[in-house]
């Protein structure tokens, strides 16, 4: 670790610079892969001048309860040589329109004469604030990263400047430590679509996925051994003059940063929240690519074999047995009637059966067919040749105002579901078959997700009771299903195991008790989805 921070600027130090803006994305790879990079033929056909190595180690600077973590921005002193670099970087800085899989950030670079902090350039416009007085009277090393760096810069064409950097080493915080395996990709020039091509190069010659974490941040991870959590939907910032091309790009940047950003979750498996969003977004960039495809035609990842539903389907199983253990068995423990010393050995049947699925579903996150669809997306996305090829009058359709569109898309998802829900006279939904419940469940998920996209572009008063309908009616008819299929484990299960049949009935006849109590609420939920006022 380097030595205590100078709280004064060291003699020669060099005055702040602006901000540099790093658009980068990260490929993680097999160690036995990583060597291989520098030499593929793709890369050495388009690179300019001989990789340069170097050997680099960096510590990173913050107070002992990680309030410049906090703040959003990360401190280091990097040692390159006899050269001492400290720099000051944003985390996790992009908005949330940027690309998904590619990270835009801020970092200011000063030259420092040692390996400690030097206070003085943080005192700079722009930057003082990133740093509080405080805060730098309390900065202590917290983590060190080591690794060889192999440089290249690639020309894939004449406006374009990548720096290929492949790092191999390891960030140590204390006793915890996690390998570096990666290549960066950092745009230096051009449109950000030929970092997803020169991905997809990669990929065609050494497995890759798509890394998620910067190094600061697993450095954090390691430091507080806290796993990484479940990332939220962001909402989606549509406004009024929003057009219906950049609608699409942005619904569908969404849905790929709402799958990249619960990956890490999922892998731990610490949280089973990042596996289900991970399903959301695919859901939702599902009914996005559905939607638009009038105008925007279809990726070519979601033609033959349909790689968005291929990966779902890889998670579904492992998802299943959540719902069961955490939407079944769990509340069922609580009450009073539970057979606890029974149930117990029935949750914990459950666990080892998930197993199986759940480490499918990491293979499969895991998996080259996994990356190869994000990043085919992304640059299907970014490259936006279904906008410059277009015929002139798709092209007219795309530049209109999304707000002049998205109110008949919405009427026309809106009239599916009530079509979908719409029962011979005299008959309820509580009556109607499982079936035609689970019909209107898919209609009213995919409106929900349309309702989504557009909310932005309406009063918030106005969507507010349709939205509320919507998810009881919604929230009703997916506890049905998942009750459905937690009997269908219960099942399966007690047959494959007779010693848990006991606990498996009680769990499945209080679930089913459950249903019936939403199966009775279903006709006055849907009267007033129904008859309630639409907002666009």
């Amino acid at each position: 670790m380097s030595s205590a921070p100078q709280n004064a600027a060291s003699p020669g130090a060099s005055a702040a610079v602006s901000a540099v803006r790093e658009v980068e994305m990260k490929l993680l790879l097999d160690p036995r892969d990583l060597a291989r990079v520098p030499d593929l033929p793709a890369l050495k056909a388009a690179a300019e001048g001989a990789p340069a190595v170097r050997r680099l180690r960096t510590v990173y600077y913050d107070t002992p309860d990680r309030r410049l973590f906090a703040g959003g921005v990360a401190l280091r002193v990097r040692q390159d040589g006899d050269r001492f670099v400290q720099t000051l970087k944003t985390i996790n800085a992009a908005s949330p329109g940027d690309s998904a899989a590619v990270v835009i950030r801020k970092e200011w670079d000063w030259a420092i004469p040692t390996a400690s902090p030097d206070m003085a350039p943080l005192d700079s416009e722009g930057v003082a604030a990133l740093v509080p007085e405080e805060a730098r009277k309390a900065l202590v090393p917290l983590f060190t990263t080591e690794f060889r760096r192999t440089t290249l810069l690639v020309r894939p064409d004449a406006l374009t400047s990548i720096e290929v950097a492949v790092d191999e080493g390891r960030i140590i915080a204390g006793t915890a430590c996690a390998l570096i395996s990666e290549v960066e990709l950092e745009l230096k020039s051009g449109r950000v679509g030929r970092l997803f091509d020169l991905a997809l190069t990669l990929q065609r010659s050494v497995p890759v996925r798509i890394g998620t974490e910067s190094k600061a941040e697993v450095g954090y991870r390691l430091v507080t051994g806290r796993l990484p959590a479940p990332a939220l939907p962001e909402p989606l910032g549509l406004s009024p003059v929003t057009t219906v091309a950049e609608a699409y790009r942005h619904i569908v940047r969404h849905g790929l940063r709402l799958l990249l950003a619960n990956e890490a979750c999922a892998l731990a498996g610490g949280d089973v929240e990042g596996l289900h969003q991970m399903r959301v977004a695919l859901r939702r960039l599902r009914t996005a690519i559905r939607l638009f495809r009038p105008l925007t035609g279809q990726p070519d990842a979601c033609r033959a074999g349909n790689g968005i539903r291929w990966f779902s389907r890889q998670l579904g199983p492992a998802r299943d047995w959540d719902v069961l253990l955490w939407h079944g068995i769990e509340p069922f423990a609580a009450t009073a009637k539970a057979p606890a010393d029974t149930l117990a050995a029935l949750a914990a049947a459950v666990r080892e059966a998930r197993r199986a699925p759940a480490e499918a579903a990491v293979e499969a996150i895991q998996s080259p067919r996994c990356a190869g669809l994000i990043l085919a997306l992304g640059s299907w996305l970014e490259e936006g040749a279904w906008q410059s090829g277009a015929a002139a009058e798709i092209r007219a359709q795309l530049d209109r105002p999304m707000a002049e569109l998205s109110g008949p898309w919405l009427a026309a998802q809106h009239a599916k579901a009530l079509k979908a829900g719409a029962l011979k006279a005299g008959r309820g939904l509580d009556g109607a078959d499982a079936a035609t419940r689970d019909r209107l469940r898919r209609r009213l998920r995919k409106l929900r997700h349309t309702v989504e996209f557009f909310r932005g572009l309406y009063a918030e008063t106005a969507t507010v009771p349709f939205i509320a309908a919507l998810d009881a009616l919604l929230g009703a008819l997916d506890a049905e299903h998942d009750a459905a299929v937690a009997r269908d484990l219960l099942r399966g299960l007690s047959a494959d195991q007779p010693e848990h049949r006991p606990a498996a009935d009680a769990t499945a006849r209080w679930l089913a008790k459950q249903a019936d109590k939403r199966r009775k609420a279903l006709p006055g939920l849907w009267k007033t989805f129904r008859e309630g006022a639409v907002f666009w």
